[in-house]
Parts: structure tokens; sequence; C-alpha cells
């Protein structure tokens, strides 16, 4: 017996042999093919995991910007002398001034924190944009605190230092430089 044990291999053996490697590849496709869902599949919940964090902390702004106060606006900004009726001079108003009432509210024009408050309000929006609010009476947040648009961050005073009544003068910098009102602030 065992000798046509081994006759059997010598003329059938190779295709033995080759039928076992197939079988080792196939194996090792099946094996590796398993491996690499569970792969995909802890990279999707780890993504998935990952996106409920960044949401959970990560509060969205409801808008990308709001307006500083109810009123129209009564002068804009300008990079050239303007006169200024209630001084008596030219200058330039590289910032805008929004009609309101004294103890009107004041809101924030987009997500940041403030950097400083009192008679002025310092707002910073991050990728070097501020905004200055002046006229404040009352401020109604702290340095370092987070804001949102429309958030409301004072109320009117009874004027702005050197423009008269009735009016938020709100400054926009970009890069620590006046910057007029652009796509990203409309």
């Amino acid at each position: 017996m065992l000798e046509k044990i081994k006759r059997g291999m010598e003329s059938w053996g190779h295709y033995l042999l080759a039928l076992l490697c197939a079988g080792v590849i196939l194996l090792s496709a099946v094996w590796t093919r398993e491996q690499q869902k569970l792969e995909n599949a802890d990279q999707a919940a780890l993504s998935d995991q990952g996106q409920r964090l960044a949401q959970a902390m990560e509060t969205p702004e409801p808008a990308a910007f709001s307006r500083p106060a109810a009123g129209a606006v009564l002068r804009g900004y300008c990079e050239a002398p303007v006169f200024f009726p209630e001084t008596g001079v030219w200058k330039p108003h590289p910032c805008l001034d929004f009609e309101a009432e004294a103890g009107q509210p004041v809101y924030a024009l987009g997500l940041g924190t403030v950097i400083s408050c009192g008679e002025a309000i310092r707002i910073d929006h991050g990728e070097g944009r501020e905004s200055l609010y002046r006229g404040i009476r009352e401020t109604k947040v702290r340095p370092g605190q987070r804001v949102r648009a429309g958030d409301m961050i004072g109320t009117v005073g009874a004027s702005v230092p050197f423009e008269g009544q009735g009016h938020v003068c709100v400054t926009l910098y970009q890069d620590r430089k006046p910057a007029a009102f652009g796509a990203d602030w409309k």
C-alpha cells in the first residue's frame, strides 16, 4: 500500500502541491479581506466618534454675521477724510456708525472671544480679525468670554467721544489695521 501511495505522489504530487498552495493563497486572501473590513469599520467608528466629539465641543455659530445695533448705518467706512459736523474737522472714518438710542442693546458681530470691555468692547474673531464697539454704557460680557453672532454684549451709551449722540461706532480690524466690511463681514 505504501508503494501505491509513493507512486501516486510521484505522478500526482505536483498537482497536490499546487492545490495546497492555491488553498493557502485563497485562505490568505479571505483573511486579509476580513481584516480590511474590520479596519474600515474601526476607522468609520473612530471617524464618527471624532465628529460627534467635535460637534459636542464646538457649538456652531447661528449666523456668520449679526448687526451690532438695530438702527440704520449713519456713516460708513471711509479711508479718505470726511467732515465731522460735531467737531468741525475732516478726518478718515475707519468704522461704521449705527443709529441707536441710549440703553438699546449692542450685539456681537460674530463668533469670538472678548478681549476687553468698558466704554469700548473689543472682540477677537480669529484669523487676525477683531471688532471694536465704542459708545457703550453698560457691558454684558467679561474678558475671556466666548460670544456668538447676535449675542448681546452691552447697551448704548449717551454718546461716542468726538462724534456726537445716538449711535454705536464699530471698527473692524484685520491684522491690527482698520478694515472695511468685506465679503467675510458683510
